[in-house]
């Protein structure tokens, strides 16, 4: 029998620890209910996306995976599971207090001249919620519509060069809990963009501002006259932005 790899496998063992936990559940071995048991078993889901997209940037160089994204997922889900074991207290409301791993995130990118992990993804449908999304656009002439997504842990890849972008204005609205968000627009596009965040790393050409914040704001120079522009909204807890025009 041949196992699946990457994201099958990850999605396959969530399955089989979810089903065994609530046979577990149904035969009374457990004493818990269904949202006790949910409650418990969510942290391992994070820890494993987390370290499926870590390993993947790590091992791959970069053709898969996304290492912010593993780096914070691997953490949170790491501490949420020593806190369901019983080896410490930490609830998701903390997550705030790991801001300091933006800067391990910028120092190791620093010591290797380039960021540790490019994202290759399957393009994939929006919708209005999601508890964690990966989602890349880039295939040729993809309508650009207005968008207005939550998403809990959020990976967007974003190539506008290559889409249809229609003569008016295009609100594109994403906020969540953490986002890694990557965007290429045609020098002959305006855009603007205004990010609210407690921790972000956001870079916009030459545009640069990291650490604790919580609105950066940011226009090109024909924004206000154009009819065909893009007008971003991003509000996260925490935010790793990077918007370039070629």
């Amino acid at each position: 029998m041949k196992l699946k790899s990457g994201g099958q496998f990850v999605v396959a063992v969530i399955f089989v620890l979810i089903g065994v936990m609530l046979l577990l559940v149904n035969l009374g071995i457990v004493s818990m209910n269904v949202n006790e048991a949910f409650f418990f078993l969510y942290p391992f889901v994070i820890l494993l996306l987390g370290l499926k997209w870590l390993l993947e940037a790590v091992f791959t160089r970069g053709r898969r995976g996304s290492w912010f994204m593993g780096l914070f997922l691997s953490v949170i889900g790491g501490l949420l599971v020593s806190d369901r074991l019983g080896f410490m207290d930490f609830q998701f409301e903390q997550i705030i207090n790991l801001w300091p791993l933006l800067l391990v995130y910028i120092g190791i990118r620093m010591l290797w001249g380039r960021r540790p992990g490019a994202t290759i993804k399957k393009k994939k449908k929006h919708s209005k919620s999601n508890f964690v999304t990966d989602v890349s656009m880039k295939h040729d002439n993809w309508h650009v519509e207005d968008l207005d997504e939550w998403n809990g842990v959020a990976d967007f890849d974003f190539d506008y060069t290559r889409a249809f972008i229609p003569d008016k204005e295009t609100i594109i609205q994403l906020s969540g809990w953490v986002g890694d968000i990557k965007i290429l627009i045609p020098e002959d596009v305006e855009f603007s963009v205004t990010s609210n965040t407690k921790v972000g790393d956001i870079k916009i050409g030459n545009y640069k501002k990291d650490g604790l914040m919580k609105e950066a704001k940011y226009k090109t120079e024909g924004y206000d006259e154009a009819t065909r522009k893009l007008t971003f909204d991003f509000r996260f807890q925490v935010l790793d932005l990077k918007i370039n025009r070629v």
